[in-house]
């Protein structure tokens, strides 16, 4: 019986009781192991750290601050020069064409599959500074066309309309949540303007530009959809059961959700990382469900049967995936939330005591 020890060298345990004790027969020893194992502290800030626009600030009127981001994206607009002519009394209206260009849009990444961002506001600021503002009456936007596309060949398009720069110098992108939330990977913005001049016939209109900056502030205020899931990436785990002396295994978790998301949390295994992905041909095992309260902390116990016993075989790879249910209308990420689950053991065991020499 010398895996036992084998396994034994493996543990710290908190201690050991011994049920029954005769030199005859084996002996049932209940061991819990103060080595986690698995442990996460998912927090939205750790899933979003690749983001450079990412900023915090306050939510309404609370103490909570919350995750937004902010992009900007500058473009030049040059007005042809042109000489101001009429027909009859009225002038000539000069169009400036809007050429394509790219605007930097930040998606929400694959961890927030079937999560959208509600209360969107993408606009275009307009910077005059290099253009006369006393040679035009008014310079209206007929219309600029965003037109989104990502890597599975979705489109959408968004539209800024009949709108005058010269009122606020902001240019409001037209319900932009659809064009965002197919999380492009480009958004190329076309469109025209019509500049009518003001002035006497023949002054000439030289050298004047246009500077639209497109902004998207957007917080983490999100839709989650019935498709939504969220997932840790994967840890590895190292623990060595042999399961003719195994006779009970308990796994404990303790559970602490700090967000307002609930929904079913499984825990999954698989000894290559590469079965985790979606297009694997290998469906990664399921070790353990549990239904996860929104903003709520608990501890669950489950005892493994020897099923369960063989996804320890060898060196396994553990993940946390979780069916999200939301709030009703929006659900909102705060900078301190999030989800942290620990699982830790107990087994009972066999041993031979007459076996077990001087140890």
């Amino acid at each position: 019986m010398k895996k036992i020890l084998l396994f034994l060298a493996l543990v710290i345990f908190i201690g050991c009781s011994l049920d029954t004790f005769k030199s005859e027969n084996l002996a049932s020893w209940s061991i819990n192991l103060d080595i986690p194992l698995f442990k996460t502290d998912y927090t939205v800030g750790e899933m979003l750290k690749d983001y450079d626009e990412l900023e915090v600030e306050q939510y309404q009127n609370t103490n909570d601050s919350i995750y937004v981001f902010n992009v900007s994206t500058p473009h030049d607009i040059i007005v042809p020069n042109t000489v101001v002519t009429k027909v009859g009394d009225s002038v000539v209206p000069i169009l400036a064409p809007v050429a394509n260009y790219e605007l930097d849009l930040p998606t929400l990444p694959e961890e927030l599959d079937g999560i959208n961002l509600v209360n969107v506001d993408l606009t275009l600021e307009v910077d005059l500074s290099k253009f006369n503002i006393s040679l035009a009456d008014s310079v209206i936007v007929n219309t600029i066309i965003l037109t989104a596309m990502n890597d599975d060949g979705d489109i959408e398009i968004a539209t800024i309309t009949n709108q005058d720069i010269l009122v606020d110098g902001i240019l409001v992108v037209e319900d932009p949540e659809d064009l965002i939330n197919i999380r492009p990977t480009r958004v190329i913005t076309a469109g025209l303007i019509t500049i009518y001049p003001s002035g006497e016939e023949g002054d000439q209109i030289f050298n004047q530009t246009i500077i639209l900056t497109s902004k998207l502030h957007a917080p983490l205020i999100l839709e989650i959809t019935e498709t939504a899931t969220f997932s840790t990436p994967p840890e590895k785990v190292n623990i060595d059961i042999d399961n003719e002396l195994i006779e009970s295994l308990k796994i404990f978790a303790e559970i602490d959700n700090q967000m307002e998301i609930g929904g079913k949390l499984q825990v999954l295994v698989t000894p290559d990382t590469m079965n985790f992905e979606q297009n694997s041909l290998i469906i990664p095992d399921t070790l353990l469900t549990f239904q996860l309260i929104p903003e709520h902390s608990q501890v669950e116990t489950i005892e493994l049967g020897q099923d369960k016993f063989d996804l320890f075989a060898d060196s396994t790879y553990m993940k946390i995936l979780i069916n999200i249910i939301g709030n009703a209308d929006s659900t909102r990420f705060f900078t301190n939330d999030s989800i942290k689950v620990l699982l830790y053991s107990s087994a009972e065991v066999l041993i031979d005591p007459q076996n077990m020499g001087d140890e």
